[in-house]
């Protein structure tokens, strides 16, 4: 499985909030299980993968934050059925006429979480790898 690597974070974050700001409001969405809320972050990073021509920057984007909510996913259970759980996941969010929007923003805020936890401080040089 590859890593985000710390630069793409803000290209995935950037992709999710525009595809919120296309989005019409809508009222707060339900409180999800953590599975279902990374397994619809999956669902949602698909659904923008199908919305029109990606760049190739924000196609890998795409991808990788994909592989950063699958990872969640199979790290808090190993023996998920991840088809099973995605369809549900997009059942649910079509029988509930979820909003991208406010579930871009929800998904894109991780993301961004994530790039502050991760951001090497100015002038700080990369970690010495083991020779």
């Amino acid at each position: 499985m590859q890593a985000i690597r710390h630069k793409e974070l803000p290209m995935i974050l950037s992709l999710l909030l525009a595809a919120a700001a296309t989005q019409a409001p809508a009222a707060a969405p339900a409180r999800l299980s953590p599975e279902a809320a990374d397994a619809r972050c999956v669902v949602v990073l698909g659904f923008i993968n199908t919305q029109g021509k990606l760049t190739p920057e924000r196609a890998e984007a795409v991808k990788n934050g994909t592989i950063y909510y699958l990872g969640k996913l199979r790290g808090r259970n190993p023996g998920v059925n991840l088809p099973a759980t995605l369809d549900a996941a997009a059942k649910l969010a079509t029988a509930q006429k979820v909003n991208v929007g406010p579930e871009a923003q929800r998904c894109g805020a991780e993301l961004a979480q994530l790039g502050a936890a991760t951001a090497r401080p100015a002038g700080m040089p990369p970690t010495p790898r083991k020779p």
